[in-house]
Formats: C-alpha cells, structure tokens, sequence
C-alpha cells in the first residue's frame, strides 16, 4: 500500500513540476507548442521577434554574455529604445539595468 502512495505522490509532484516550468519560461503552452526546433532552433529562440533577435546578433559581437543573459539584453534592448546608445555600445550597462552584475 505505501508503494501505491508513494507513486500517486510522484505522479502529482511530476505533473507540477512541468507547469511550474513552462510559467518560468514565461511562454504559454500555446507558444511552446507552435515551436518548430527545425524551424526556430533549440529551444524555439528563432521564434524570438525579429528586434530581439537583431538585438541579440548585436550582443553577441559587442560582449561574451551567456544565452540567458543575451536574452535578457535583447528584449530590454527591443523594449526600451530610450536606452538605444547604451545597447548599442555596453551590453554590461543595459545588464546593470536589469540587476545582473558581473560583466
């Protein structure tokens, strides 16, 4: 009988382990679903609109940042076309913005 438990607890822990994942990626499950990987590459990141991803074609010639952070300067980039002279030239400016440190 414990086994029975044990399982039905891991069933329901696994199933709400998959929601809290898709609202951290902040994509509806619609989203994720209409994610092509042979057309929108790993993850869906070509899915990204068209000023995100110029904005991450510029972050990656101006500085090494990780794809998360990347990301992150994109859409503030893409967002926020008051801070244009700083994404344009200091991705870390832009990070700083945001609270991430460390570039």
């Amino acid at each position: 009988m414990n086994r029975i438990v044990a399982a039905a607890v891991a069933v329901i822990m696994l199933s709400g382990c998959s929601s809290i994942a898709i609202a951290e990626d902040g994509a509806t499950q619609k989203q994720i679903d209409q994610r092509d990987p042979d057309f929108c590459g790993a993850g869906g990141a070509g899915c990204d609109p068209a000023d995100v991803q110029r904005w991450k074609a510029v972050g990656n010639r101006l500085a090494d940042l990780s794809s998360a952070d990347l990301s992150q300067y994109a859409y503030a980039c893409a967002n926020h076309p008051d801070w244009r002279k700083d994404c344009q030239t200091n991705p870390a400016a832009i990070l700083k913005r945001l609270g991430i440190e460390g570039y």
